[in-house]
This record gives C-alpha cells, structure tokens and sequence, in this order.
C-alpha cells in the first residue's frame, strides 16, 4: 500500500466514526420520498408505535478494513414517549493508530410530517484531528445552529427537514415498516448540508450471528464512484444490522454482533 492510498484509509476511516453513513463524507440525511412496492409484504407501523413498544436498545457491531479487524460500533437508544435519545460511539484501531469518535442526538417524532426529526446533538471525535461540534434545530427541522470547534455557522434549508445520522437510521426504518422504497436526505455537516439517495433493492435471508434473518437490501444510489449499501432487520425493529462500503481501494464492512437492553 503507498503512503497515498495509507493516507485515504485513514482518513477514510476517520470519517467512519462519524457514522457507518459518514464513510469517506459519505454522509445522509433526512426527509423520506413516499413509494410503494406492491410486491414486498411489510408490518406497517407509527413511530409513535415504535417509540411505545421500545425503552433501551444498544446494538454493537464488529467493523473491518477488508478482513482486518480495526474495531467496533456502538449505537445506545433511549426512549422517552414520542422522543429519543440516541448515542453513537466509534472505537477504530488501524495500524497502530488510534482514534473514534461519538455523537450524541435528541430526536422527535413529528405527528404531522410522520417523521423523525433531529433536535440536537453533540459531537466529539478524537485521533487525527479533535472535533468538538454542536447542532440545535428549530422546531420545522428547516434551521439549524452549528458550532464546530468554536466557529459559529446558521444553515436553512427549505427543500426538507435537516437532521442528523442518528435520525437517518431510525427514518429508514420507519419508511420500511411503512413500504416506503425511495429515500431522500438533507443532512448537517460541520460546514454544509449534504443530499443524499438511498433505495430499496429488494428482500434477502442473510447468516447472522443470531441465525438466519429476512432483511431489506437498502442502496445508495446517485453516486457512481461508490457503492453503499445496508441491511435492515425486522427482527430488531428494522434496525441496521450489517452494512458494506467500497470506493477506491476501501473495502470496510460491519456486523452486528450484540444486542441488549440493559445498560
């Protein structure tokens, strides 16, 4: 491997701890476009329904660099009613350097969008470089207040509701519960509001180290230097429960590999 291609891994990979959507600035966000699949069968349910049948959820995933193991994924869900409370936390190791990162989100359940939207967060990624960022959103979800590092910044978006990572997964599965199979995003980054597209591709059985599960095939789509592409399984509330990422010479995928309530 060059010094080049070193520097792309681990920059890469950096990113990764932002969230398995963050990939080499591979970021998502929110706002979901409404389509149906007449032939994909699904249990159709609220998020308030989720918000009521759920309180403490931790998902822990095993991540790695091609087949090298460089750490792991931790996402923390704490709901209170309509709201929650979700924390992420990256822990990578990667040729002898060390770094991750966490991100912690307040989200809503909007009854007259059906959607989850971000509140705020908290962001703090340690390693290459420290970040020590903060997000609040108005009540539309159209505005928001960063500050990254210091630096003070205001962004408005009018085209759909902006949000945060953590909001991304939870309103992929909702769109899936709900038949939904097109998927639009307005995410916030420390310094813009990334567009992103995601699809679904369809129903697959996949091995997992809780046996065999039916998952949905989720895709990024739109971008041709890169392929992106998640599992979600019913059997964990629609939950991410395997994800792959290639572009150039990175090759990282993850597992899920515990799930638990009490913490």
């Amino acid at each position: 491997m060059t010094n080049i291609q070193l520097k792309i891994v681990l920059s890469s990979l950096f990113l990764l701890t932002h969230s398995v959507f963050a990939t080499a600035n591979d970021v998502s966000a929110q706002q979901v476009s409404a389509a149906t699949d007449a032939s994909i069968d699904v249990e159709i349910n609220s998020g308030t329904d989720s918000a009521a049948a759920n309180s403490n959820h931790r998902y822990v995933y095993d991540v790695y660099y091609k087949s090298i193991s460089i750490g792991d994924m931790t996402q923390e869900y704490r709901w209170k009613g309509k709201n929650v409370a979700v924390n992420s936390v990256a822990d990578f190791s990667f040729l002898y350097f060390s770094f991750g990162g966490s991100q912690q989100s307040d989200i809503v359940w909007d009854d007259t969008k059906k959607l989850f939207l971000s509140r705020s967060f908290v962001r703090e990624s340690v390693g290459f470089s420290t970040v020590e960022m903060t997000a609040k959103f108005d009540p539309t979800g159209h505005h928001s207040e960063v500050v990254n590092n210091g630096e003070s910044a205001e962004y408005s978006n009018q085209e759909g509701p902006i949000v945060d990572f953590n909001t991304v997964t939870l309103q992929i599965g909702e769109g899936l519960k709900k038949g939904q199979t097109d998927f639009e995003f307005y995410m916030q980054t420390s310094d813009d509001i990334a567009h992103y597209f995601f699809q679904l591709k369809g129903t697959e059985v996949i091995k997992t180290k809780f046996g065999e599960m039916e998952v949905y095939r989720v895709q990024q789509t739109r971008k041709k230097d890169r392929t992106f592409i998640a599992w979600f399984a019913p059997h964990f509330d629609y939950q991410m429960v395997k994800f792959e990422y290639q572009r150039k010479v990175l090759d990282i995928h993850g597992e899920l590999v515990e799930h638990g309530t009490d913490f």
